[in-house]
């Protein structure tokens, strides 16, 4: 058999694609099947949404200060992804970076829980001080009621959750109108890109995904097999 190689007809930059939407609607599950299936594709980098396991705060708790503290915990985990990702830069390039969340989501969610203002103001300063490397979005969302089914599946294997209030409904519709303000309202229609994962499987979604990646990238996922020229074919035999 040849050798199998991929097409690439894109920019010599890297790419950095974050994968975003509410808690629940399987963002993380898609990021998670995207890296099993193309991590030993070396034109693909993965960075998940934060470096410790388990946070040193229960997420999304009703109690402001706690509530401060979380974010200030994924934002300082986002600075160093980003760090990560720059570092990165200097060393490759023409590579496809996929990101498990946008950096976005800590103000959606700091707005969400109703912080403090001058917690807010913290957050969002610190925030703006990033010169972040993000080129495109990719926005999953559905309907509350189906994000909230999808939520209790999920609760029933990660018992920590039950102690971050997703599944108030409230909160997540409170969520859901932050994403549309932040990143629907905004003047960037170029730079996002929507998925409705209601009726969708997560093959689907995956499969979606892809058609993105090769709309931007020129990258096709079709692999294609290239004859070695010392290889004898068919047409060999024929007169």
């Amino acid at each position: 058999m040849g050798k199998t190689v991929y097409r690439n007809k894109g920019s010599k930059n890297n790419l950095v694609i974050s994968i975003a939407g509410a808690h629940g609607i399987g963002k993380t599950t898609i990021y998670n099947l995207l890296k099993k299936k193309l991590e030993n594709n070396n034109k693909f980098k993965f960075f998940p949404e934060r470096y410790k396991k388990i946070p040193p705060f229960p997420f999304g708790s009703s109690d402001k200060q706690i509530a401060f503290r979380s974010e200030m915990h994924f934002l300082q985990q986002f600075i160093k992804r980003n760090q990560n990702i720059l570092n990165f830069d200097r060393l490759y390039n023409g590579r496809i970076i996929i990101l498990d969340r946008t950096p976005k989501c800590v103000l959606i969610y700091s707005k969400s829980l109703n912080l403090k203002e001058k917690d807010y103001n913290l957050i969002y300063d610190m925030f703006k001080s990033v010169k972040w490397r993000e080129d495109y979005i990719i926005y999953l969302n559905a309907y509350p009621e189906t994000i909230l089914k999808r939520i209790i599946q999920r609760g029933s294997l990660e018992k920590i959750r039950r102690e971050w209030n997703e599944y108030e409904k409230a909160y997540l519709i409170k969520i859901l109108s932050h994403y549309e303000q932040m990143l629907l309202s905004q003047d960037q229609s170029d730079k996002l890109f929507i998925i409705n994962t209601e009726k969708l499987l997560e093959d689907d979604v995956v499969k979606e995904i892809e058609e993105i990646i090769t709309q931007i990238s020129d990258y096709s996922f079709k692999k294609l097999e290239k004859i070695p020229s010392t290889q004898t074919t068919l047409s060999d035999f024929l007169v």
